[in-house]
């Protein structure tokens, strides 16, 4: 319901507008009569309502004192004023506080319903946008721990190749991850996973997942010492150990004390992995896969244990391998994902030559690294709704086997060229075919709309991609931007139309989609080298 409250100082008046419209057809109720303005101004502060009708001649305080008073105490109501003084001035006043209407008496019953009616309407619109404001921004918070959940797992997957943009998005979600400030990951697994949870239904096991972050965050937050966060997908609890927490190796007692309150509050037992510290938060994914490796070696070390990557048997330049490793892989299936048959076969030549020769003492080492990276691209290929089935007539362990048959190096090196070099070229064949799907959707929309304002955002909408995406195919396709191509299009359908002596030249200017016959004449003369009063006498 919307409240009113009435102010005049005539009693008949005040007690007419109370009673002669049934203001319940508006939604609004009348909740307070004032005889002056002072009085009004005091059932405002109390009562707080949304409409305020007052006179302007009142006694003790006039209605345009009321309605500076309140608009100065912070009141949002609406302000009517209704007097039968014809004077510009008080108008002029009135509108400068912002008030909705100015009605003169004597007042006709039609205009002043029509001037409530719209007031009603317009509260009623706002209360619908503060509603509407107010369950986006609920919506907003309530998401927020899923999206910065997953902020932190594209972090650590390294999505994020500028640092001044992640800390941006790390300020927003309150992450407390501080540039320049060194940072460790400890990545927390339940002992035999599988094994232990075996019996739970899926309710339980998310409970148990609530348990155990609970209690690392608790310790964490007493110690200020980092923070945590669930990785549902991989059932992983990654800790993020911050600057204070990696001094005089105290992130090993905190470990420790995880997995201690972790067996004695929820009852399961629990390891940590730790890597290395790092400055950025670009380099935390190299700390996580460090962790992961840490993680891993308590195969050796048994349960409840808490391993660092310092601790397993690798030294820095084996640590440095590895990631050079991780980088080339993760660069040979970018390529392989863009159909760059010339770029991969450049870094499979880098991945023998830098890494699997120099490094692998064993043969099996050698076939196990062959084998693997078989394996990892098979998830981009699923990711493309493709497979080795579709591409090579070969299963996954088909291709495998064949890498383990191979009698030598050379073998296993010319065998996984003609592999993935194949993966490849399909793959660039499958691109250039999508491309000119796009190319030809996006001449065709243009043939057909280009006497409209055709823009870049409306021709990306067509064709399903980004913008700047859509821009590059097509002058990677084209050699000529889709600007230069819409512009050459106008242009032709002019040459045609200029073949018609009736037709004057701003009119065929607007025909073909320019607004401004000056700048269509100056784009003509730059594409044919001729005014189109020219080019039409040489018709």
């Amino acid at each position: 319901m919307i409240t009113m409250v009435i102010a005049d100082d005539e009693e008949l008046i005040r007690d007419g507008l109370n009673s002669i419209i049934d203001w319940s057809e508006f939604g609004i109720e009348v909740v307070g009569l004032a005889e002056e303005g002072r009085e009004a101004y005091e059932l405002c502060m109390r009562l707080k309502p949304d409409i305020v009708c007052t006179d302007i001649r009142m006694p003790i305080m006039d209605g345009l004192e009321l309605s500076q008073k309140l608009r100065d105490a912070g009141s949002t109501a609406k302000i009517v004023i209704i007097s039968g003084i014809q004077d510009f001035h008080y108008a002029k006043t009135a509108l400068s506080m912002h008030a909705e209407a100015y009605v003169l008496k004597p007042v006709k019953l039609h205009e002043l319903t029509e001037v409530f009616g719209q007031v009603a309407s317009k509260i009623n619109r706002e209360r619908d946008s503060e509603a509407m404001n107010t369950k986006v921004h609920k919506q907003l918070q309530d998401s927020i721990p899923a999206l910065r959940e997953k902020l932190l797992i594209q972090l650590l997957s390294r999505y994020y190749t500028n640092e001044n943009d992640i800390h941006d998005k790390i300020a927003y979600y309150q992450i407390p991850l501080q540039q320049g400030e060194f940072s460790a990951i400890g990545l927390l697994k339940i002992d035999d996973f599988e094994h232990a949870i075996q019996h739970y239904s899926e309710e339980n096991k998310q409970l148990l997942f609530f348990a155990i972050h609970n209690v690392v965050e608790e310790i964490l937050t007493n110690t200020r010492s980092g923070f945590a966060f669930t990785n549902t997908m991989d059932n992983e609890l990654i800790v993020i150990f911050n600057e204070k927490s990696l001094s005089d190796q105290k992130y090993m007692d905190l470990a420790e004390e995880i997995i201690r309150c972790i067996r004695q509050y929820v009852k399961v037992s629990a390891s940590i992995g730790i890597g290395s510290s790092v400055s950025s938060v670009l380099q935390l994914s190299y700390s996580y896969q460090e962790a992961k490796e840490a993680l891993q070696h308590t195969f050796f070390t048994g349960k409840e244990s808490v391993v660092t990557i310092h601790d397993i048997a690798h030294n820095k330049v084996e640590t440095e391998r590895h990631m050079h490793l991780y980088e080339l892989e993760k660069q040979l299936i970018q390529q392989v994902k863009l159909g760059d048959a010339d770029g991969v076969a450049r870094l499979l030549n880098k991945l023998f030559d830098d890494i699997i020769l120099p490094n692998s003492a064993q043969v099996e080492q050698v076939y196990y690294r062959g084998a693997e990276l078989i394996f990892q691209l098979a998830r981009p290929l699923h990711e493309a709704d493709e497979s080795y089935e579709a591409i090579l007539g070969k299963s996954t362990i088909e291709l495998v086997q064949m890498i383990q048959n191979t009698k030598d190096i050379g073998s296993l090196r010319g065998l996984m060229t003609n592999i993935i070099e194949d993966i490849a070229l399909y793959m660039q064949n499958k691109h250039n075919s999508k491309s000119q799907r796009v190319i030809v959707r996006i001449k065709q929309y243009i043939d057909k709309h280009y006497m409209n304002n055709v823009t870049i955002q409306l021709l990306a909408e067509e064709a399903f991609l980004s913008p700047t995406y859509m821009c590059q195919i097509f002058k990677q396709e084209t050699g000529e931007t889709i600007i230069e191509f819409l512009t050459k299009v106008r242009i032709e359908k002019a040459k045609e139309l200029l073949k018609s002596p009736d037709l004057k030249i701003f009119v065929i200017a607007e025909m073909v989609g320019f607004e401004n016959a000056t700048y269509f004449t100056t784009v003509f003369k730059k594409i044919t080298g001729v005014l189109p009063g020219k080019y039409r006498e040489s018709l």
